[in-house]
């Protein structure tokens, strides 16, 4: 007997959990896939056709993920001076020749573009998200050259003389800056007025506007949803409970005959 009541009882819970149990089930629709570049792109989703006969929808999840595609335009400035070392004095160079040294410090800036991409609905950002920048830097050191300075003898014209030069080379220092890697737009709409039209024409457009050359590797938009089920088929609280105390009222009964017959 007290399983048949644990059973009775463990049936109408789950009965009553059945009609309050939400549901995501993934809608109809993509954007298309592969290479996106500047431009908007819209695609239509739908899922009404997914939902049981009584339903209520609860939000829509979505959820869309870009990658840098690697093909990048690169934004080279001027070189910009960031001072000089040596020009020290004269050292021998040669048997007939002195020298002293110059380094020129110059940094150039390369940039990339930057990929970004927005998510929207009737004119309203549902998300949006963009490339990150990464710096790396390198320097190079150009060719030596020589500039004569003339010609000069020691010793008031008397002792030896020797042909002067500047040797001077450029170390520039180039920092570039690449906007790559992936990124994802995602959330959930939760606004009556979005769901209202979704229920109404089985038809949610979304707009997808992207700056730069971006790769759409995934999209997915969920709803949720709950059903509904219609009252005659939920039991009453109070009938699940007098049917209870039916089943224990019989068990009851059963015991005091087995007593009697005893």
């Amino acid at each position: 007997m007290k399983k048949l009541i644990t059973t009775a009882l463990l049936t109408a819970l789950c009965t009553i959990s059945t009609a309050a149990l939400a549901t995501p089930v993934a809608m109809t629709g993509s954007f298309a896939s592969g290479s996106l570049s500047d431009n908007t792109y819209s695609a239509v989703f739908s899922g009404k056709s997914f939902l049981p006969t009584d339903y209520t929808v609860n939000s829509l999840s979505f959820s869309f993920t870009f990658l840098d595609d690697g093909k990048d335009n690169w934004t080279t400035s001027a070189p910009v001076s960031n001072g000089s070392s040596g020009l020290s004095d004269y050292g021998y160079h040669t048997s007939s020749s002195r020298a002293r040294y110059q380094t020129f410090f110059e940094t150039v800036q390369r940039t990339s573009d930057q990929e970004s991409a927005r998510l929207s609905i009737g004119g309203v950002t549902l998300g949006s998200g963009s490339t990150t920048w990464t710096e790396s830097s390198q320097t190079t050191t150009g060719p030596l050259t020589a500039k004569y300075d003339g010609r000069g003898c020691d010793w008031w014209g008397f002792g030896p003389c020797y042909d002067y030069y500047t040797k001077s080379e450029t170390e520039t220092t180039t920092v570039s800056r690449d906007y790559t890697g992936a990124f994802t737009i995602s959330g959930i709409i939760s606004d009556k007025s979005i769901i209202d039209e979704l229920l109404r024409n089985d038809q949610l457009t979304l707009n997808l506007k992207v700056t730069g050359d971006l790769l759409l590797t995934g999209s997915q938009l969920m709803l949720d949803y709950t059903k509904v089920i219609p009252a005659a088929e939920v039991p009453e609280p109070s009938s699940i409970l007098l049917a209870l105390a039916g089943l224990a009222g019989l068990g009851a009964v059963r015991r005091r005959s087995k007593q009697s017959k005893a």
